[in-house]
């Protein structure tokens, strides 16, 4: 494990001098041969390490892809604000090797594919610092040189209208999808503006099932090991009762918009809570406790396909049973522009602002200065080369911990190379 955090760490100083790669690739288109070609490839190439040998064109045909990425995260918060008064300081990083399998191409088993996801990643951020009930960096979690964190099995039937996914899986690259506000990678870095703040997603073991009837709509279904560790297989939880296990039903309606080159989606689910909770008027634990929630995202302008450029906007809703949970109920709303800045149309901005409010029953059964935290983030991902995005993102948290702690301020550089 620790050579693994130092080539995380090494990585991470890799990284700052990406930069200066620029500079390299505009003098070296000068040059002729090896030199131009290196060049080259580094100012628009879209992975660093680009093709080498043909090895991925010829995996890719087998039906193997292969995805590396790495990404750092620097970050200053300002003196006065947040659990720790004084000025804080925190880096933390993280990376993430997908394997996808085209069974269908790789064996002739039709409509099938596999996914591996390990990941590895360091954390000396600064989350606690600010005491926020959303972590302002969503991947600073902790300290792991490599683990698996998502391995499942997907089928395919009826022309792609019936999907089946079993195994260990990430619940919010199912439920609760958002295409402006759903990774901490490439969007927001807040918790809050990833995903929904009341809907409980574990990684872990799991089964959904995805049903298409009609080009317009489809319904998930699924259940997930509530009681998951992080690191841990979950068969000594998954299994444990019906009780357990957290499940979910999510209806979804693309845009009528779509037509017209305007895509969106409209999201309405329903979840079971199977982690233990305790009722704040009583002091009883029990499970199986019900939320709903909103998600929706809409590309506003212009009509596409124009790739990915323009004006998107979006906004999320909450509610979870407010006798056993802290925060009750969440909204969120923002936007995204790519190509806001001429010339820049591989450049994304983005602005959200998220709101979780605390439980009636918890303020007056245990806690009475529990109120809400407001949090509002703004980043500019900054495509510096093809395989290089530089992210300067600011955050600004009223009540951080809603208990009344003065506001914090937090600014984050975050820089993302894919292999």
């Amino acid at each position: 494990m620790g050579a693994v955090h130092r080539w995380l760490r090494g990585a991470g100083i890799a990284v700052l001098v990406g930069p200066c790669l620029a500079s390299i690739a505009t003098s070296g288109a000068r040059a002729d041969g090896p030199v131009r070609r290196l060049a080259e490839h580094l100012e628009s190439g879209d992975r660093l390490l680009g093709d080498p040998g043909g090895a991925r064109s010829a995996l890719q045909r087998l039906g193997v892809d292969l995805q590396l990425f790495y990404d750092q995260f620097l970050s200053v918060k300002a003196a006065g604000g947040g659990a720790n008064p004084d000025a804080a300081l925190g880096a933390s990083g993280s990376y993430d090797f997908f394997t996808r399998v085209d069974l269908d191409a790789l064996s002739g088993w039709r409509g099938a594919d596999v996914l591996l996801h390990v990941k590895g990643q360091y954390d000396r951020g600064l989350n606690a610092d600010v005491g926020a009930l959303s972590d302002p960096i969503d991947d600073a979690d902790f300290d792991a040189g490599i683990y698996v964190d998502e391995l499942w099995l997907q089928q395919a039937v009826l022309g792609d209208r019936l999907r089946a996914r079993i195994g260990f899986a990430e619940q919010q690259t199912i439920f609760d999808r958002n295409a402006y506000a759903n990774s901490e990678d490439r969007q927001f870095l807040t918790t809050y503006l990833d995903n929904n703040g009341v809907v409980p997603l574990p990684n872990g073991l799991a089964a959904t099932l995805i049903v298409a009837p009609v080009e317009w709509a489809e319904l998930a279904l699924g259940v997930a090991d509530a009681d998951n560790r992080p690191r841990n297989a979950g068969f000594d939880t998954m299994f444990d009762g019906w009780d357990s296990l957290a499940g979910y039903l999510e209806a979804t309606l693309h845009s009528p918009l779509a037509r017209r080159g305007l895509p969106g989606q409209y999201r309405l689910g329903f979840f079971v809570d199977g982690r233990e909770r305790t009722d704040f008027r009583t002091g009883e634990a029990s499970r199986g406790h019900l939320g709903a929630y909103l998600s929706f995202d809409q590309h506003l302008w212009p009509a596409q396909p124009r790739g990915a450029e323009g004006l998107g906007v979006f906004a999320r809703m909450g509610y979870a049973d407010r006798n056993v949970n802290r925060v009750a109920w969440f909204w969120s709303v923002g936007l995204q522009y790519a190509g806001a800045l001429p010339g820049r149309a591989r450049d994304v901005l983005g602005f959200g602002v998220y709101q979780a409010i605390g439980s009636t029953v918890y303020r007056d059964a245990a806690n009475p200065d529990f109120d809400r935290e407001t949090g509002i983030e703004i980043y500019y991902a900054l495509r510096a080369l093809g395989w290089l995005v530089i992210t300067p993102d600011l955050q600004y948290v009223v009540d951080p911990g809603a208990t009344g702690a003065d506001n914090a301020f937090i600014a984050t550089l975050r820089l993302r190379v894919t292999f």
